[in-house]
């Protein structure tokens, strides 16, 4: 049995404001939700490094709470969602990797 002790927060795009020099900057909605995480194998390090791609996290939540949001907050540190695979009814399973000069 998997502890449901993460507390993840998906960023959801809710409109646009613009900065100080003008550029159009994504406001975000924060959906607040509970999530564990699994381990990275090795397996799937090797696959995601063959694209290219860098996977930081593997977290699992329920598929009901997710609308295809791109970014997830997790303490404060903000990751891109790079693959969603569905593990049954009850639980979908998002790829995630660090996104660097977000605050």
């Amino acid at each position: 049995m998997n502890n449901w002790d993460l507390e993840v927060s998906l960023l959801q795009v809710d409109g646009y404001t613009t900065n100080k020099i003008g550029d159009k900057v994504p406001k975000y909605k924060v959906i607040g939700l509970l999530a564990y995480e699994k381990p990275i194998t090795r397996g799937e390090l090797i696959i995601a490094g063959q694209s290219n791609i860098t996977i930081t996290k593997i977290i699992v939540i329920h598929p009901f709470e997710y609308s295809n949001e791109e970014l997830v907050e997790i303490d404060g540190i903000r990751y891109q969602v790079v693959n969603v695979y569905k593990i049954s009814n009850e639980e979908i399973e998002l790829k995630l990797k660090a996104k660097k000069g977000v605050v």
